[in-house]
């Protein structure tokens, strides 16, 4: 067994720990301490696995069209498991920004990837939504 020293311990290589970690290696001896058997298992690997066709600016979305057949169909052996499960995305909007939603939905480049559903829709699709707070929603089915 071979004994080392850091200087700084970082518990978690979620991506905060991670980056500190990254951020805090190019002057200090790191180590990081991570309990999961991989990065990011727990919040960081929920919230940073969506993939969505609709999300972002025009030139994201582009990419992320480009990465679609990569991401459902990755090479033999790259991957034990899928990279990402079929789940939907839901976007709401309070009424002042229905307006904005509205124009979100009509966009040629999103409008055959997403549904139009009503508050109540809404609702029932994810219950802690706080019913005063949404006003209307899309819904994309193919986000994975």
């Amino acid at each position: 067994m071979s004994t080392q020293s850091f200087e700084i311990l970082i518990i978690g290589a979620g991506i905060a720990g991670a980056s500190a970690a990254a951020d805090l290696a190019r002057t200090h001896r790191v180590a990081i301490l991570e309990r999961e058997e991989y990065p990011g298992y727990h919040s960081t690997g929920r919230s940073a696995a969506l993939f969505s066709e609709i999300y972002g600016n025009g030139v994201v979305r582009a990419l992320s069209r480009a990465s679609r057949d990569f991401f459902y169909n990755p090479p033999d052996g790259f991957v034990q498991h899928p990279l990402v499960k079929p789940r939907g995305s839901l976007y709401i909007a309070r009424q002042e920004q229905i307006p904005h939603l509205e124009d979100f939905a009509r966009n040629a480049d999103l409008a055959g990837s997403i549904r139009r559903l009503s508050r109540e829709e809404a609702l029932r699709a994810c219950p802690v939504l706080r019913p005063d707070y949404v006003a209307a929603a899309v819904f994309e089915d193919d986000a994975a």
